[in-house]
């Protein structure tokens, strides 16, 4: 049995995104969104973030919010969707107080695919700004660091990623 964690008001969960892609093969991207936007929000002064490990122990389930925040001890979650079709890509996000379930802030990107580097940027700013207006005030601003502005390249280095977090002998 998992004892619930005092909520921390500075701490995020950034659950992860769901593949919403016809093509299942495509799930890895969706891991990748998810550990991309986790990084840029660990850069937060004054943001704590849940690990991945334990944001990823929920995948695939369907457990309230308000029990995610008291397991987690977090105050806000970042749960989303990630759909790719050709070289579109359409990335919706929501921002969840844990204490009530009420959305903070939702929001639609469609983009194409060569743009997925701004688009993780842009959602990274936007949860800074609505945790500054809603929740927590004076946070830093995200710090985007980019190793690669080769698609190819990153794309590749997802796939690697989530084939090694399979932690499998096929993975």
């Amino acid at each position: 049995a998992v004892t619930p964690a005092r909520a921390d008001r500075h701490a995020i969960a950034v659950l992860p995104f769901v593949n919403a892609s016809p093509d299942p093969d495509t799930e890895y991207f969706a891991d990748g969104m998810t550990d991309e936007l986790t990084d840029a929000l660990t850069k937060v002064e004054g943001l704590h973030v849940a690990s991945r490990t334990s944001a990823f122990a929920f995948k695939g389930k369907q457990t309230d919010v308000r029990t995610l925040g008291a397991l987690l001890g977090v105050a806000v979650v970042l749960e989303g969707t990630v759909r790719k079709a050709g070289p579109r890509l359409r990335i919706t996000a929501r921002l969840t107080d844990v204490r009530d379930g009420r959305h903070l802030w939702s929001q639609r990107y469609d983009r194409d695919l060569h743009d997925v580097f701004t688009v993780q940027d842009e959602i990274a700013q936007t949860i800074v700004t609505t945790l500054r207006a809603t929740l927590l005030g004076a946070l830093g601003d995200p710090l985007p660091r980019r190793y690669t502005a080769n698609l190819t390249a990153y794309n590749l280095y997802l796939k690697g990623r989530y084939s090694w977090n399979k932690r499998t002998a096929e993975g």
